[in-house]
């Protein structure tokens, strides 16, 4: 009897554990392998993740009961077009529709396309490949990955800080140097004029040069503010992006007209066993609701997204800060696109993904984003902001606003809110548009930037808000804790590991930990990098607890805002300051937690 009655209860917890158990809910399967023919099951998987994304679609028309999973075989998709996601594609409240990584898996999702075929050109250290698409006009790109690294535009010369302008002329189009130019001109070759300003780069195209001087398509800076965005004389300049200047391994160069694309090889170096990509689109995804409908519950775990071109816009790259440019201030202003755009999408997540070799900025969150997090992700080598929170490439902004450069939301509450960055490892962004930051909040409420690494920048590591004095706007009440910051301000001058800009009511800056903040030989402006940098209109913060040491300037600069606008306590400002045991509490604290480390 005992026997049977172990049995009877052995049989009732299994059953009320089967009760107990979440539904695994649906699952669908692609592989590079696949075929869009077959099931989508593990052992018939789609091809592509569109067409996984059609059989997600009819189950979200018929009602979600249950969560939605599409796993992705390992493999590198290359995409035709930016994968879109619409309130069509999304979970509920009680859903979820995932796309993730099979476990132990590597999943690239590339907005690039692979080269493979290559041939020697000169004593085997420098390849060509044939590309007919280019010399068709149908694809052109200033961006080169090889083997998982963004390879260098032919440029002269190779150090920053050499050659400098000496005159200016022409309304800023024309120049003189420090000492004489190639011989060969630069006209017809898509080559750049990149100017290092005081926070800024300006990037233009060169239409005539000899050894004497060089004239660009159009002015060269964003005119109006002065000399410190423009390309005035003292300034650092290098030239980009000319068959002349491929001198050094790892060096390329693309002809738009005959279609080839020239790589030089380090000595031994077999480009045909290297891995090498050249981006086609401009985005890899966009989810894209609308204020009635937003896209909910769109979850992304362990995925990579890759590759993205970033044209020069018509009239140059004219810097301003943080990834925005324009060219003058009485004209408009523009944001750079988003590899990964996100507008009215709510409770969408990206887990341990990782967002690498973009040419503009990374992920962005626009008009009506709403508890969206970004968790665990490395996000590397990109053009310009790894982060957006508050982006307004999309979205109406207040009238009369439109397109300057601190226009908030016509809407309040197309505000972003309540989203997070967590957990983050974010390093070398602004690798083409040197102002550019590793996060970016402004226009958004309750915001959270919290546990990060952010290192290896030309410029700021975290900056947060984007008006210049302190009328209200919409950023308010955003928390950036426990961050590690260091080795910033790399390049350019005026920033500092965390930047702020104007009024943010309830505003809380703790427990980060800010190192070796830099400012290099040729930084320009008179203006010194800091721990923090307390910029115009700054008001309404609490800062609690930081740790701030090593920095080429004072730990913290104000500037047109006061000390006694904010709240302070227990912070630790200063190398002395750093070694007290209250400090390396801090100091451990900060930086990704232990599960993401």
């Amino acid at each position: 009897m005992r026997h049977w009655s172990l049995l009877i209860v052995a049989a009732l917890m299994c059953t009320i554990l089967w009760k107990a158990a979440p539904a695994l809910g649906s699952e669908f399967y692609v592989s590079p392998k696949g075929n869009n023919a077959g099931a989508g099951t593990r052992n018939a998987p789609f091809k592509t993740v569109e067409r996984a994304r059609e059989e997600v679609r009819k189950k979200v028309a018929a009602g979600l009961r249950e969560p939605v999973t599409v796993f992705l075989r390992g493999g590198i998709y290359e995409l035709s077009e930016p994968l879109t996601f619409g309130p069509q594609d999304a979970g509920t409240g009680a859903f979820a529709v995932t796309y993730a990584a099979f476990a132990g898996e590597t999943v690239v999702l590339s907005g690039g396309r692979r080269i493979t075929t290559l041939r020697w050109w000169d004593n085997q250290r420098v390849w060509t490949m044939d590309l007919p698409d280019v010399r068709a006009g149908k694809w052109f790109f200033r961006q080169l990955t090889v083997n998982d690294r963004r390879a260098i535009r032919a440029r002269w010369p190779d150090e920053d800080g050499v050659l400098r302008i000496a005159t200016v002329e022409d309304g800023v189009q024309r120049f003189t140097f420090n000492q004489p130019l190639p011989k060969k001109s630069l006209a017809g070759q898509d080559a750049e004029m990149v100017v290092y300003e005081n926070w800024s780069v300006t990037r233009g195209l060169v239409t005539a040069s000899d050894v004497k001087q060089l004239t660009t398509a159009a002015p060269m800076g964003w005119i109006g503010h002065g000399d410190a965005t423009t390309a005035s004389p003292g300034k650092p300049v290098y030239l980009e992006h000319s068959i002349a200047f491929l001198d050094k391994p790892g060096e390329w160069f693309l002809n738009r007209t005959s279609g080839i694309l020239i790589y030089h090889a380090a000595d031994g170096e077999d480009p045909a066993k290297r891995t090498i990509v050249a981006p086609v689109l401009e985005q890899v995804v966009k989810i894209a609701g609308t204020k009635e409908k937003p896209v909910r519950n769109l979850r992304f775990e362990g995925l990579r997204f890759e590759h993205t071109n970033f044209p020069l816009p018509v009239f140059g790259y004219l810097e301003i800060q943080a990834a925005h440019y324009g060219t003058s201030t009485t004209e408009r202003t523009y944001v750079q696109p988003v590899s990964i755009e996100c507008v009215y999408a709510e409770d969408c997540r990206f887990e341990r993904c990782r967002f690498a070799h973009f040419g503009a900025s990374g992920i962005g969150f626009g008009a009506g984003c709403k508890k969206n997090t970004v968790n665990g992700c490395m996000i590397e080598d990109i053009g310009g902001n790894g982060v957006m929170i508050g982006w307004r490439g999309a979205g109406r902004q207040k009238a009369g606003q439109e397109g300057t450069l601190d226009a908030d939301w016509d809407d309040p509450s197309d505000a972003p809110t309540s989203n997070t960055v967590i957990n983050c490892h974010i390093r070398r962004c602004g690798a083409e548009s040197h102002g550019a930051v590793g996060v970016f909040a402004a226009f958004s409420a309750g915001t959270r930037i919290a546990h990060n690494l952010v290192h290896d920048m030309p410029y700021t590591g975290i900056s947060i808000g984007y008006r210049w004095n302190t009328t209200p706007t919409s950023q308010a009440r955003c928390i950036v804790e426990y961050n590690h910051i260091h080795d910033v301000m790399k390049k350019l001058a005026d920033g500092a590991g965390i930047y702020s800009l104007g009024f943010q009511p309830g505003t809380v800056l703790r427990g980060n930990h800010i190192h070796d903040v830099h400012r290099s030989a040729y930084a320009q402006g008179g203006a010194p990098n800091n721990g923090f940098f307390v910029d115009e209109g700054s008001k309404g913060f609490l800062f609690e607890s930081n740790v701030v040491y090593a920095t080429s300037g004072d730990p913290v600069r104000f500037n047109n805002c006061q000390r006694e606008w904010h709240e302070w306590k227990g912070n630790f400002f200063g190398d002395k300051e750093s070694k007290e045991e209250g400090a390396q509490e801090i100091i451990r604290e900060a930086g990704p937690e232990a599960a993401y480390r």
